[in-house]
């Protein structure tokens, strides 16, 4: 069985040599993977060996790279919050039962701070796309099975392709993929306990979505086995910056940067909850959960480590097109600590959007719920969703250089399906019309869904600066 470890930059000197020489050797056949302490490589507990039959094409320039841990204080991951019920059309998942602990393997990790290189003069421009959550509903894996031709099991691209053209044209493209991809050893299913055949995560990345979120409140739907099996999968992905999900507390630690073109961004991921769901007592992985403190102290490590510092929040309360209090306090919290962008979901509905000025002369660009990308809703609400947009400008004049976020753009997108709950499809919404929106089948089950009801929702929830001259 073939594997790709995702292999990530050290920063230490002594650890690039190694890195210099691991590359060597795989090159030459010698060795398959890499990990710390010669330790073994990650192996697959799923029975499904993560392999496609098409091939994707990485997109991206350089691989992402980890770094070292925070040294400086104890790591201690928040405790389990309060369950804060969702309902996406259906009931409430039951407790999990309790499942072995999983020990993986230690990763690589840098051990100096890193190193900082005389920059050329110029100017660097990336453009960036966020999506939303990424959910597949059972209907829609049913109906990703019906559209495969021969020799598929499954055909999702489908669904994404009249924005396809649209995620590829941006540099730098991130999703929510909020229901785990936990391998075929357990069944493929819908909500409330999600787990999604590996053809949809192919889909996304073969759209270009090349950094994927994994922070949300289904991540353990398939227990801490599934939670693994998930991990690995994204792990195994050349080119792929998985964010949200971690083996142990050192990769829990390990801020993950990316970095294209010589611009580095610094990540981090939480979520609110995982819906009653817990590791096992003993587990090593850990879960991102929100806990103010955390995450003051993972951003005030992450803040010099890179030019810009995201941060992606799973948080809020479903269907509210109202940020609520802990909301206001974290994002408040964090725009004192210099974030430059923070990205919220969640909510399955549009919250704010808007540019928060810093002690320092700077902005954040604080959104606090970018919507759906696509899902299998019964909301007519929910059927709209955002890509958030921006460019990321870093100038470099006498060796010092200076990183900004500029143009920034909510993009709205449309869920369509038709009226047996089939056929799904994203549009950008200005490519939406009413014909379609008269076919779709959220008119069986919201009698409010129209297509001015959809358009009146942007326009009363994305403020006028971040949207195009079609809503105005």
């Amino acid at each position: 069985m073939s594997k790709k470890i995702l292999k990530f930059k050290n920063i230490a000197a002594a650890a690039i040599l190694g890195a210099v020489l691991a590359a060597f050797l795989s090159a030459c056949g010698i060795i398959s993977g890499a990990g710390s302490g010669g330790g073994d490589e990650p192996t697959f507990s799923s029975k499904d060996n993560y392999e496609r039959n098409d091939v994707f094409v990485d997109g991206m320039s350089s691989p992402p790279k980890r770094t070292e841990p925070n040294s400086q204080s104890e790591t201690k991951p928040a405790t389990e919050p309060p369950v804060d019920i969702e309902s996406e059309g259906e009931t409430k998942p039951e407790p999990a039962t309790e499942e072995q602990p999983f020990h993986g393997p230690t990763l690589p990790i840098a051990t100096e701070p890193p190193a900082v290189p005389q920059e050329k003069d110029g100017t660097v421009r990336l453009s960036f796309l966020a999506a939303g959550d990424n959910i597949m509903h059972l209907n829609m894996i049913n109906d990703a099975a019906e559209r495969a031709s021969e020799g598929e099991s499954f055909n999702f691209k489908d669904m994404y392709r009249d924005v396809e053209n649209l995620v590829k044209g941006y540099d730098i493209a991130l999703v929510n993929v909020e229901t785990p991809i936990a391998g075929d050893e357990f069944k493929y299913d819908g909500y409330p306990n999600f787990n999604t055949p590996k053809e949809n995560a192919f889909a996304l990345m073969d759209i270009g979505f090349g950094i994927i979120n994994t922070a949300n409140n289904h991540m353990l739907d398939k227990w801490e086995k599934g939670y693994q099996n998930s991990i690995n999968f994204w792990d195994s992905q050349a080119g792929i910056l998985q964010i949200g999900s971690f083996k142990n507390k050192e990769d829990f630690e390990n801020i993950r940067i990316y970095e294209k073109n010589g611009v580095t961004i610094a990540f981090l991921s939480y979520t609110y909850s995982t819906n009653g769901m817990t590791l096992p007592a003993g587990s090593e992985m850990v879960i991102p959960y929100i806990d103010a403190a955390t995450i003051e102290r993972q951003v005030k490590a992450a803040r010099p480590l890179a030019d810009l510092l995201f941060v992606v929040m799973h948080w809020g309360d479903e269907d509210s097109f109202s940020p609520n209090q802990q909301q206001r306090n974290l994002a408040q919290m964090m725009v004192d600590n210099d974030v430059d962008v923070i990205i919220g979901m969640h909510p399955h509905v549009f919250q704010e959007t808007k540019w928060v000025a810093r002690a320092n002369g700077k902005k954040t660009l604080l959104t606090y719920s970018i919507g759906n990308m696509i899902s299998g809703m019964l909301g007519a609400k929910n059927m709209i969703g955002g890509f958030l947009s921006f460019d990321i400008v870093k100038t470099t004049k006498n060796g010092a250089s200076e990183t900004t976020i500029e143009n920034a753009e909510i993009i709205p997108i449309m869920t369509h399906y038709n009226m047996q709950r089939k056929r799904f499809q994203i549009y950008r919404f200005e490519d939406y019309t009413e014909e379609l929106a008269k076919a779709h089948g959220n008119i069986n089950s919201d009698n409010k869904f129209s297509y001015k009801y959809i358009k009146d929702l942007i326009i009363a929830n994305v403020a006028p600066e971040f949207l195009s001259d079609f809503y105005k």
